[in-house]
């Protein structure tokens, strides 16, 4: 079995540095030597700690956290083993001398009950040793496997080990145990399943059959830290810093590890999907050490938290999960990881802060933060940013803070695409890494197309539904590809990944979408229905799919190997869940450079191959080999596109059906991002390079391609909203084009996250023109200052697109909203309607103006009234719909004829509504309402049920929410019955009416 971990060195530096200045979580108890095993003793309140160059087992108090006493033992105390019914503690030692030296390997046996203690010689040197649920002790030694009873002392071989050799005494002054020993042993919860690993061996041990099985592997870096943690019901195990099935195979591994044996350990908390883990990158000695808090199925960091001192060797959590206790450094560490949430941490509130500027408002630009403690606690924090323009008010404080961050758009103006700035977040007290805050300054001109929509994370990957307005963005970071439906494109479902996807692919017959991940075994599959995972594919030899593409007649995979070789093709049998290295390439060897992809013409007769070294290879569907291998480019980069008439596309270069350069595609635009072919022509996009390596701050250029007729000419160059994603190291080919099914957009992943472009964004563009303006919730004239309204005319957006960005933007979709020269929320745009909130400060006779790159509307004149509640018709129950959004409060269900007002029940009912106009406290214009204190209408509305004024318990914005309002009332017993009584709201001279079912 082979593993290793693809070194992300750039992209991780940062991301799992500590930080310079913070808290530390957790107690250091010292033992004066080197402990190099732990055994928990929950019954007694005990942690036993091998103390292995003191030749002694220390007692720890797990309620004073002290060394309570300890038990002289023999030379070399290496690993310990309490069986399961607490009598016997039982001690490897680790004696294995260099010749002509005497070894003295050895096991004792300690009684708890009697503290009698008899000590056992061993042939070979012990690795480890763990109790099954049976109560006898399972020893693995250098050379076999021995079952050990405790009671009668006696010892079975079960199996031989060939090939594996354990280090000699003495070792090199500052060496560990667990460089010295280099092997960790440990059982499941349930004692049913013994893993185990050392320098070259894997084994698994099932106590019901006592059958073993073992396997050689090969790792580079090493597998490290050499500890072993195992899941309750034994289902998968961490080894260092892969987590693997009982099968051996890496169901997802730590990124970057250094491969140290002596630092990191990791503990599995099945009850709560858990793992923590420190695992260290290559360079960190000099850091401060952090513990990740991981997901248990694919190693995704939910959070980072700074320790004392290294973890250096195995660990175990207590039986509720509360308390985890590991060998370290100075002896052990114990961290109370089930009170982290009354611990000192600091977190904002949103990922991401993004400032769109517009050709409507160029002024200075503010936005809130909220600084907060996750357990609810006050904790200092500071937060800075070094980017000119940017400035945050104030710097410091107390959580939780709400901090104002500015922009100015004039510092930004040469800029015209977009800036990322980051805000960093540090605190003297908090114990955990806080997350830096990405922050998005757009400075778009009217002429460039495209909206973009913020989705943070590092996105590495976009392909579109072959069969439905749909579209899949691999967001890498977290290990998830992200569903997007693509007539709103708002997120729609999120798919879990092996750690570090790469790529993706849709088979040939529509049903499944392939994710291939950098840091696992496996291939996951989707069903494109239903959204849901199937069973996974497991790559031949444990191999790491790089890219993958699926033809008419095969699977094809990019895979590399743990030993360092060379990247080879695999074969994907998705019937049988499995792949198969290919032997030939056709008449080439089966070897590909490390940075390669490939990617499948729509019509499944090809598959095209690029490597960064130049060389490109065609697989051809019809012969089911490949027929084209060419070099005739020293380097390669950028897009990479299969047509489905004989064409392709790699970087900046057209090639022909033999993968023959026919047409060299202009540069003077910027670097090759995407490319998309679509029946005889194409899509383009590419970015200016940006002077220090990283992405652009350039609006980036999308074309639109005749490839019948080419030209290395600009031709139909049209300005982005801002750049798309360019390569870089380690990544040189990017795939950030997709066209949607229904040709009505393009998709872009972009700085920011992706970019929406009409599928005719390139096309002249007549100027809006506004028909009518009225309130969102009943679509009648009458308008008040923070309510929500539509506006209804034509050419008023090229797209459809709906935002759930907070505050609302000002702009969205090239389309921007002005009154009386103020700029207007915007939270929905379509040619023919965009909803948007009145300012708050819009009152009496108003002009609102529409701009588009189209042009500027004609002046729309309107009056907003103080008040005009107007209740929203968008209620649904059953087959009804468009009904009032009036509810009962004993059930939260609405009011219908079929779910009436009950007039002696002392009921209340929630009114949703618009237009109750101004509030106390003021609320923002596009920020919801706050929880604490409530916003109150200012003017007080009157609420009439057939006749009988009610009482009136609240008036004012629903939290949470934006430009939405609710009023809740009593209903009075004195109100009329009645099938269909009129429900009045006045707020001054406004009123609306509408009629409800009363009964008893």
């Amino acid at each position: 079995m082979l593993s290793k971990s693809y070194c992300w060195k750039a992209a991780l530096a940062v991301a799992f540095a500590a930080a310079a200045w913070g808290g530390t979580f957790g107690k250091v108890v010292s033992i004066g030597g080197h402990a190099s095993d732990v055994a928990l003793d929950e019954a007694r309140g005990v942690l036993y700690i091998a103390n292995f160059t003191a030749n002694r087992v220390e007692v720890m108090s797990l309620g004073s956290k002290t060394i309570q006493t300890s038990i002289n033992v023999a030379a070399q105390p290496s690993a310990l083993a309490l069986s399961p019914d607490g009598r016997f503690l039982v001690v490897a030692h680790f004696g294995n001398a260099e010749a002509p030296g005497s070894s003295t390997n050895a096991l004792t046996v300690i009684d708890l009950t009697s503290n009698a203690k008899q000590t056992f010689a061993l042939g070979s040197a012990p690795l480890g040793v763990a109790f099954g649920i049976d109560g006898q002790a399972l020893v693995v030694t250098s050379t076999d496997f021995l079952l050990f009873d405790p009671v009668s002392g006696t010892t079975v071989e079960l199996d031989t080990i060939a090939g594996v050799s354990a280090k000699t005494l003495p070792q090199p002054a500052g060496s560990t145990p667990a460089s010295i020993v280099a092997a960790s042993v440990a059982a499941s919860a349930d004692g049913l399943v013994i893993y185990g690993f050392g320098d070259t061996l894997l084994f698994r041990y099932d106590v019901t059959t006592k059958a073993i099985s073992a396997g050689l592997y090969t790792s580079s870096p090493p597998l490290g830290p050499r500890a072993v943690s195992v899941s309750q019901d034994g289902s998968y195990f961490t080894a260092g810093w892969a987590l693997k099935d009982p099968a051996f195979f890496n169901i997802s591994q730590f990124p970057n590890p250094s491969g140290a044996l002596n630092i990191g350990t990791s503990a599995i908390d099945s009850a709560h999907n858990t793992i923590y883990a420190q695992i260290p990158a290559p360079g960190t000695s000099t850091t401060g050490p952090v513990l990740q808090i991981v997901d248990a199925d694919n190693l995704t960091v939910r959070s980072q938290i700074n320790l004392p001192e290294n973890f250096a060797g195995k660990s175990t959590l207590s039986n509720d999960g509360s308390t985890l206790y590991g060998v370290s450094d100075s002896g052990v560490m114990v961290l109370p990881v089930g009170s982290l949430a009354q611990t000192h941490r600091v977190a904002a509130t949103q990922q991401d802060l993004v400032f769109r500027g517009n050709f409507c408002d160029r002024s200075v630009a503010t936005q809130t933060l909220t600084i907060t403690d996750p357990g609810g606690g006050n904790t200092a924090f500071s937060i800075s940013s070094n980017t000119t323009g940017l400035n945050i008010s104030p710097s410091s404080g107390v959580t939780p803070a709400t901090v104002k961050v500015t922009v100015d758009p004039n510092a930004f103006a040469n800029q015209k695409g977009t800036v990322v700035a980051t805000l960093t977040i540090q605190s003297s007290q908090a114990i955990n890494i806080p997350t830096p805050v990405r922050v998005l300054i757009n400075s778009r001109e009217p002429d460039q197309r495209g909206t973009f929509v913020d989705l943070p994370g590092t996105l590495v990957d976009v392909v579109s539904d072959p069969t439905q307005d749909r579209f899949y963005i691999l967001r890498q970071d977290l290990n998830q590809v992200q569903v997007f439906d693509g007539t709103n494109n708002l997120l729609i479902a999120t798919l879990r990944t092996g750690n570090t996807p790469k790529g993706m692919a849709i088979t040939f017959d529509r049903r499944f979408l392939l994710v291939g991940c950098d840091n696992s075994h496996y291939v996951n599959v989707f069903d494109l229905e239903t959204l849901q995972a199937m069973p996974p594919v497991r790559m031949f030899n444990g191999d790491y799919v790089q890219s993958l593409a699926s033809s008419a007649n095969a699977i094809l995979a990019v895979t590399r190997n743990a030993s360092g070789g060379d990247p080879t093709i695999h074969s994907i049998d998705l019937v049988n869940r499995t792949s198969t290295r290919l032997p030939t390439l056709g008449v080439y060897q089966n070897k590909v450079a490390l940075n390669s992809v490939m990617t499948s013409s729509s019509n499944g007769s090809s598959i095209l191959i690029a490597s960064s070294d130049g060389n490109v290879m065609l697989y051809d569907a019809n012969t089911n080999s490949f027929t084209v291998s060419r070099k005739d480019f020293g380097s390669l980069s950028g897009a990479y596109a299969a047509s489905n008439f004989n064409q392709y596309v790699v970087g900046n270069n057209l090639l022909d059906s033999s993968l023959v350069p026919i047409a060299q595609l202009e540069s003077g635009t910027g670097s090759s991002s995407g490319f998309a072919f679509l029946d005889q022509g194409g899509f383009r996009s590419t970015a200016p390079a940006a002077a220090g390596g990283g992405q652009s701050s350039a609006p980036g250029i999308i074309q639109r391609l005749d490839l019948t007729n080419i030209t290395s000419a600009v031709s139909h160059a049209t300005p982005m909203a801002e750049a798309p994603l360019l390569g870089g190291a380690g990544s040189a080919f990017t795939r950030t084009l997709a066209p949607l099914y229904s040709r009505s957009a393009i998709i872009s992943l972009s700085v920011s996250g992706f970019t929406v472009l009409p599928f005719n964004y390139d096309a002249a563009v007549a100027p809006p023109h506004i028909n009518s303006i009225v309130n969102a919730a009943d679509l009648t004239a009458a308008v008040a200052p923070g309510g929500l309204i539509s506006v209804f005319g034509s050419q008023l957006s090229p797209v459809n697109l709906a935002t759930s960005e907070i505050p609302l933007p000002t702009a969205l979709a090239d389309s921007c909203l002005s009154v009386n020269g103020e700029p207007v929320p915007i939270m929905f745009v379509s040619p023919s309607q965009v909803n948007a909130q009145m300012p708050f400060e819009a009152i009496g006779n108003v002009t609102l103006i529409l701009r588009t790159p189209g042009g500027t509307s004609d002046n729309y004149n309107l009056q907003v009234l103080p008040g005009a509640p107007s209740v929203f018709r968008s209620g649904t129950a059953g087959p009804e719909t468009n009904l009032p959004t009036i509810v009962r409060a004993d059930d939260g269900l609405l009011v219908t004829d079929s779910h009436p007002v009950h007039r002696k029940d002392n009921q209340y009912l929630v009114i949703y509504l618009t237009g109750l106009g101004q509030t106390s406290p003021a609320v923002g214009n596009g920020l919801p309402a706050p929880m604490n204190p409530l916003a109150v209408a200012l003017n007080v509305p009157t609420v009439k049920l057939g006749g009988v004024q009610l009482p009136v318990a609240f008036y004012g914005l629903t939290p949470g929410e934006v430009g939405v309002y609710q009023i809740n009332v009593k209903i009075t017993s004195n109100v009329p019955a009645g099938l269909s009584v009129p429900l009045e709201i006045s707020q001054g001279s406004s009123a609306t009416s509408l009629s409800v079912r009363v009964v008893d």
